[in-house]
């Protein structure tokens, strides 16, 4: 039996950066783009992909888990870093000294943060993900409103964005991704109405 042919990928940043083009030149000039470069950048290079992202003008990277911050932290990225997932407790103070912003998902977590920024003196921008019916995790779309009024009291805490999280937004006509839209949608105006501050959704 004859082994296996070796393969190798080759990763085209200048693609990559094409890429970056076609996706901005489809959305409104006030959109920004989220560079997802989780899980070393789905095996691509998480620390090139992010230089190239950075240098490309995107608003900030996003990756999974605070190790994956920190390396890139120390490989020179000095843009906003956004953790998608929310940490456990022991992990959040490294999120804090890595200046990472974190998607959250309960007050209890937003309190300890707040403790733990005051300790140093910063003030840590969250983003707070809204459970729309994806069931991973989040606020829960009947208590969001309440929740985040909670978090507005919590000092050295900014609500920096409000997110979701479609969980079959890649198919067209779908329902269940229509009514996830209509859930956010109606949470954000509720958010807009009580006068939350945030800067993006």
């Amino acid at each position: 039996m004859n082994a296996p042919a070796p393969s190798r990928a080759i990763i085209d940043l200048n693609a990559y950066a094409k890429n970056l083009g076609a996706v901005r030149a489809r959305i409104p000039n006030e959109c920004g783009i989220v560079a997802v470069i989780k899980a070393d950048a789905y095996g691509h290079g998480a620390v090139q992909v992010a230089h190239r992202a950075v240098a490309e003008g995107v608003r900030m990277v996003a990756v999974a888990a605070v190790s994956e911050a920190v390396e890139l932290r120390e490989a020179g990225i000095a843009a906003p870093i956004l953790l998608l997932v929310q940490p456990e407790a022991n992990a959040l103070a490294a999120a804090i000294e890595a200046d990472v912003r974190l998607m959250i998902s309960d007050v209890q977590t937003a309190e300890r943060l707040g403790e733990l920024a005051r300790k140093v003196n910063k003030v840590v921008p969250v983003h707070c993900k809204i459970d729309t019916g994806m069931g991973r995790q989040g606020f829960a779309a009947e208590t969001a409103v309440k929740d985040l009024l909670s978090l507005t009291k919590i000092s050295h805490v900014d609500i920096e964005g409000i997110a979701t999280h479609f969980a079959a937004a890649d198919s067209t006509r779908d329902s269940f991704t229509s009514n996830q839209l209509r859930v956010f949608r109606h949470v954000l105006r509720q958010i807009e109405k009580e006068g939350i501050p945030y800067e993006m959704r």
